[in-house]
């Protein structure tokens, strides 16, 4: 093993020798608030699992009240570092196949630094067009409206980042960032995500995020026209 650091619970021990020993997994790596410092004590065991294998699996079980959460990816994916492993960026090596994990993780962090590429103008535009049309159509009251308040607010938050050229990197770690670098928006967000938002509170958050309505006749209720 090489992560003298981390905190070896029975069940990471347990877990680790199982995955090398019936699925001859020789990479292992933890993400996830387990790696970061964040877990309580119910935070699930998140692993990424390295072997000779053709396709992704997937092993979810919950043991003694803990639920695991190992995704089994084909050893071949560790010389292929891009954006779609983003979320192992940052994780503790439990255990690899000579430097493999470490060269895998110099990878991630140089396609992070590097960034997201540019959003094309009519995506920007687009986006922004349809926050608003979202906003627009939650005021209907049925449960299409209800749906869409839902789909905007989780929209909101990803869009951010794209929109400012930055990687989304889930919600617990952007909302930490927004935190500490843009606290304006992260009140606006946090006051929208409550269950008893008002449509005001979420407007504003979409102009936090997308910008103003583009169009040039709002409601006189503050409202796009859809």
């Amino acid at each position: 093993m090489t992560a003298p650091n981390i905190h070896w619970t029975p069940l990471l021990r347990t877990l680790c020798e199982e995955l090398t020993r019936e699925g001859g997994n020789h990479t292992l790596l933890l993400y996830g608030s387990r790696a970061d410092g964040t877990a309580d004590e119910d935070s699930d065991y998140d692993i990424a699992a390295f072997g000779p294998r053709d396709s992704t699996g997937r092993d979810t079980r919950t043991i003694d009240g803990t639920f695991l959460d190992v995704f089994l990816y084909p050893e071949s994916a560790l010389t292929q570092p891009g954006p779609e492993w983003l979320k192992l960026r940052g994780s503790v090596v439990l255990l690899q196949r000579g430097q493999e994990a470490d060269r895998f993780l110099q990878g991630l962090a140089a396609v992070f630094t590097q960034g997201p590429p540019p959003l094309p103008a009519d995506e920007i535009g687009a986006r922004t067009t349809w926050a608003w049309k979202m906003a627009a159509r939650m005021e209907r009251g049925d449960a299409e409206g209800h749906y869409r308040r839902a789909w905007l607010l989780t929209a909101l938050l990803e869009d951010y980042f794209a929109l400012r050229r930055q990687w989304f990197e889930g919600p617990k770690k952007a909302l930490q960032w927004l935190q500490a670098h843009d606290p304006e928006t992260a009140l606006a967000l946090q006051a929208a995500l409550r269950p008893d938002a008002s449509h005001a509170s979420i407007r504003q958050a979409v102009a936090r995020v997308a910008g103003p309505w583009p169009g040039r006749h709002p409601t006189p209720g503050g409202n796009p026209c859809p």
